[in-house]
């Protein structure tokens, strides 16, 4: 069973997608808080096999967890999708290109957010990810 890592300072939203992400058959590991998620994700047994992370988080944002994540061994090669309310520019789809395997705008349906894991998750383990 893949494990999946949310990330999002609203409680709200990591409830309903931990929950969404149970009843499409994944363990989940649930974080408020982006730098406790940082300091938490290399402790993971088993390591998250991919990242829901949103952009406009306190007290980093979604940008400084993926340049922390870009300085950590253990974390840095973890596919990221970004599901955030904001846009990913092309300069920061570009920057961290290698991570992010997918960028969805909230709101966004169960059904398409297990869709876009399974995607990911499946490009993932065919090695067809062009991940660092």
């Amino acid at each position: 069973m893949d494990k999946i890592a949310v990330i999002d300072d609203d409680p709200s939203i990591v409830e309903v997608f931990s929950q969404t992400l149970t009843f499409f058959g994944y363990d989940t590991c649930t974080f408020t808080d982006p730098a406790v998620a940082l300091a938490s994700l290399p402790c993971e047994d088993p390591a998250p096999s991919l990242i829901l992370l949103d952009l406009m988080m306190s007290p980093i944002t979604g940008l400084q967890f993926l340049e922390e994540q870009k300085k950590s061994t253990s974390i840095n090669g973890i596919p990221v999708i970004i599901v955030s309310a904001w846009d990913l520019p092309p300069e920061d789809r570009q920057r961290f290109g290698g991570v992010i395997a997918d960028v969805i705008r909230k709101p966004v349906h169960p059904r398409d957010l297990a869709g876009c894991i399974q995607t990911a998750l499946d490009r993932e383990k065919t090695g067809s990810a062009d991940h660092q």
